[in-house]
Formats: C-alpha cells, sequence, structure tokens
C-alpha cells in the first residue's frame, strides 16, 4: 500500500483526523518537499493536527517511511490527485480492518 494511503487509514484507524469545521475530516493533507533533490510526498496530518511543512517535514523524515517520489513536482502532484481519489472514509473500526488485512499480505489490491 502507498504510504499516504496507509497514513490516511491510520489516522481514520486511530481517530487522529483533523475534524474541520463543515464536519469533513482531513487524514493527511499532502505537502511535496525535496529530500535530497527529489521531489516528495508527505502528510501534514500527524497526531491529530495539521502541522505547517517545515515540522511536518521534519516528522515525515524522523519516520523513516519511504514517502512516494516522482522525477518532476509536477508528476507528483498528478500522483497526489490520483491517490486523493482512492481515500475511502471509513469508520475507525473499519480502517483497522483493512490495515490488518493488507499488513498480513491478504489484499493484493494496493
Amino acid at each position: 500500500m502507498d504510504p499516504i494511503l496507509e497514513h490516511h487509514y491510520k489516522n481514520l484507524a486511530e481517530n487522529k483526523a483533523v475534524k474541520n469545521e463543515d464536519g469533513s475530516v482531513s487524514t493527511v493533507y499532502t505537502a511535496q518537499i525535496d529530500i535530497n533533490g527529489i521531489p516528495t510526498l508527505i502528510p501534514t496530518v500527524w497526531d491529530g493536527q495539521i502541522l505547517d511543512v517545515p515540522e511536518a517535514a521534519e516528522k515525515a523524515k524522523a519516520s523513516g517511511i519511504q514517502w512516494p517520489t516522482a522525477p518532476t513536482h509536477q508528476e507528483l502532484r498528478e500522483y497526489d490527485i490520483l491517490l486523493h481519489k482512492e481515500m475511502k472514509p471509513m469508520k475507525p473500526e473499519e480502517a483497522r480492518k483493512l490495515l490488518d488485512v493488507i499488513r498480513a499480505g491478504k489484499n493484493d489490491n494496493f
């Protein structure tokens, strides 16, 4: 599973999404940064808060996760749009089950 999608479902599973004023939730709120000169997509939602990009970048780097990269920022933006279309809203228990299945290697759809 893509690490951004996994971050999305993990935030849902752990009730760490940001609740927006309009009733929606934010689970990743992505940003593009350069890591060693490579365009990299990172989440800015961590522990139920939207972090500023420098702080989110530090969290992303410290996580040890290999976040999505692309040769250009434009290609990364296109990938980000596709990822967001794959993000499904669900209840925490549903997200936990999905993560369990994926982590067990039983789902080849991701």
